[in-house]
């Protein structure tokens, strides 16, 4: 895992903004931001999520696909994988 370097003033921000229930976005602490998560969002796909938290918005589709073999291997099939994903 790679380490975080902090300088003596970001960690003095973080150890500050703790004792005082203070986030940047102005949120306590202890509060969450609400999230939403819907599945099978998109039809062409073989699974799909959207995922809403905060102002994030993120949508997933992942499409799976069984190849067939060759005739030079023909035990021998594959997997293929697709993923997509949109940050907005």
């Amino acid at each position: 895992m790679a380490s975080v370097v902090l300088s003596e003033a970001e960690k003095l921000y973080i150890v500050h903004g703790i004792q005082e229930d203070l986030r940047v976005d102005g949120r306590g602490c202890e509060d969450y931001r609400c999230a939403e998560v819907e599945t099978d969002v998109v039809s062409n796909t073989s699974g799909s999520a959207r995922v809403k938290l905060g102002h994030t918005d993120i949508l997933v589709g992942v499409k799976a696909e069984m190849g067939t073999p060759k005739l030079e291997k023909p035990d021998e099939g594959y997997l293929e994988f697709f993923v997509d994903w949109l940050v907005y």
